[in-house]
């Protein structure tokens, strides 16, 4: 389980009770919205098979764990 789906999971519970400063907030919206349709994306075809694939674009914040776990390795 992701940390996007923790907060997608449990976040309107916690929002109910907790208030987030700005800043807080608009990394808690990048990490819910990160590798989905929200942010957009391509399809991608295998060249050799045929095969296609939706990619969705990562949200790129710099405390999205999905983003910079794969910067790191690179």
């Amino acid at each position: 389980m992701t940390l996007a789906e923790v907060f997608r999971r449990h976040g309107p519970a916690y929002l109910a009770k907790h208030a987030l400063s700005s800043a807080k907030a608009k990394v808690w919206r990048a990490i819910v919205a990160c590798r989905t349709a929200i942010l957009g994306g391509h399809v991608e075809t295998c060249d050799d098979c045929g095969v296609t694939r939706h990619v969705y674009h990562s949200c790129r914040n710099r405390h999205c764990p999905q983003c910079q776990t794969r910067a790191k390795e690179h």
